[in-house]
């Protein structure tokens, strides 16, 4: 789950639909409809629920318990993370979260930004990583950088792009919530006789917050480096420069807001959705 984190973390700032509610209720719809497609937000939706299953798959080949569960199992665990994730509810759950947050000429300023050569670039290059292939060459990237390290200057831009952006820092709060709610929503969902209470769930989290920072921030940082490596250092400041604007701080304020509402939510279902997979399959033991 933190690697699948870590590889979204990196297009938070382009995240942003809404719904104003006013006299201009029709102009706006159409404005976020093209900031929908413009920002890249639909083939993100799109491939959120590859990208957690990529993620479930890994822990499977990874941990020693869970590689001992039934084939089944796992598949069904596969399936309700392909339901509680799905594309459109995600898409709907953000679009609840951005109504009335912003404004007609702050959504056409981010348009703008996104129409502008730097922005159109930083789409297509933000879609190009979301695909398998662009995936699978991530994992190729990380390696390579570590035998060749890049410039420090670029290094330092990418961090001012994390800060500006604020990638990391999200990455850390969606990872938390995210887990939180899963784990939340298994411990609700099973009966127990000593059931953990919810505050202490939290506390473990909270515990684990600076190596969970740690280990995304360096995620982040290939993520950042590997998405935009075709790109100038000064088509790299214009994207900071955006991000540090009044319509790019709230675009991403926003955005960052409505995603992990929708990972929340998804996590909360997804985490129901496991509990009855696992009580099934008790049942069928007890059989």
């Amino acid at each position: 789950m933190p690697r699948m984190i870590g590889r979204i973390g990196r297009i938070f700032f382009l995240l942003l639909v809404c719904a104003f509610p006013a006299d201009s209720q029709d102009n706006t719809n159409r404005l976020v409809q093209e900031l929908f497609v413009k920002s890249g937000l639909d083939q993100l939706t799109e491939r959120l629920p590859m990208i957690v299953q990529q993620g479930i798959h890994q822990a499977f080949t990874q941990d020693q318990n869970l590689k001992k569960l039934p084939t089944q199992t796992f598949q069904e665990i596969m399936d309700s993370a392909a339901s509680a994730y799905e594309s459109q509810k995600l898409r709907n759950i953000m679009l609840r979260s951005f109504a009335g947050k912003m404004d007609d000429a702050e959504i056409k300023s981010v348009i703008q930004w996104l129409d502008s050569p730097t922005g159109v670039k930083c789409t297509d290059l933000e879609k190009q990583s979301l695909t398998p292939e662009g995936l699978q060459e991530l994992s190729r990237f990380a390696e390579k950088i570590q035998k060749m390290p890049p410039r420090p200057e670029r290094l330092n831009l990418i961090g001012e792009l994390d800060r500006a952006t604020k990638a990391t820092a999200t990455s850390v709060e969606i990872f938390i919530n995210s887990n939180l709610a899963v784990a939340t929503a298994v411990t609700l969902s099973l009966p127990q006789e000593n059931p953990v209470p919810l505050s202490e769930i939290r506390k473990k989290f909270e515990a684990s917050r600076v190596a969970i920072e740690n280990a995304l921030r360096e995620q982040t940082r290939i993520s950042l480096l590997y998405t935009y490596r075709s790109l100038s250092d000064s088509e790299i400041q214009e994207v900071i420069n955006f991000a540090d604007s009044p319509a790019g701080s709230k675009f991403n304020a926003v955005g960052i807001e409505a995603f992990q509402r929708a990972m929340v939510e998804g996590g909360m279902d997804f985490g129901q959705a496991v509990a009855r997979v696992f009580e099934h399959m008790n049942k069928k033991r007890d059989i």
